[in-house]
């Protein structure tokens, strides 16, 4: 019996100061500064989707990994001040047991799984890691969450722009997914700390 399937993941980026709540967009990042940050112009970081913002996978096998077809581009550019520690990037699903649905039927965050594929990313999983971390601070899910990667501040990497190729993956070994078409975002964040 042949049963059609498919999943889309759409992501949303967005930028997290301490202590400042974040707005959300589909598809591109919005950026929320702290408001003494905004004021001083001093410091400034932006997280941005660059490709791939909407991920679909068509054709899915059961028992098997289910390799996304194109990377998620993720872009973070900073100007901060060398006391800020580090920008993380996170990954996260806001329900991590119900990661993607198709009407009653979910999928949790335990059977997606990424990989950065971008050398030399500090913190960044180089295998198939799946979204089931706490998370930084206040930014993240717990169970839901993933390290993308983490870029210290020192004085003289105060600026700058780190670009990563981010993979998606479906892992149905051992499992078999019903008919339907399944769809969730996934939330990129950067969070300073």
């Amino acid at each position: 019996m042949w049963l059609q399937r498919s999943c889309v993941i759409a992501l949303v980026g967005s930028v997290l100061f301490p202590g400042v709540a974040s707005s959300q967009a589909r598809v591109l990042s919005t950026v929320s500064p702290a408001p003494a940050v905004a004021a001083a112009g001093a410091s400034a970081i932006s997280v941005s989707v660059a490709s791939g913002a909407i991920q679909s996978l068509p054709a899915i096998v059961d028992n098997a990994p289910n390799n996304f077809p194109s990377t998620v581009g993720i872009t973070l550019t900073w100007d901060l001040t060398p006391s800020t520690g580090a920008v993380q990037v996170i990954g996260y699903f806001t329900n991590p047991a119900v990661a993607m649905t198709s009407g009653p039927v979910s999928i949790p965050s335990s059977w997606i799984r990424g990989r950065v594929l971008t050398a030399g990313v500090q913190g960044a999983p180089t295998t198939f890691t799946a979204f089931t971390q706490t998370g930084a601070g206040s930014v993240g899910s717990a169970g839901g969450s993933l390290l993308l990667f983490s870029q210290p501040i020192l004085g003289y990497s105060k600026a700058g722009t780190q670009a990563v190729d981010l993979q998606l993956q479906l892992d149905l070994t051992g499992r078999t997914l019903g008919a339907g078409s399944y769809s969730g975002t996934l939330n990129i964040r950067a969070v300073s700390q």
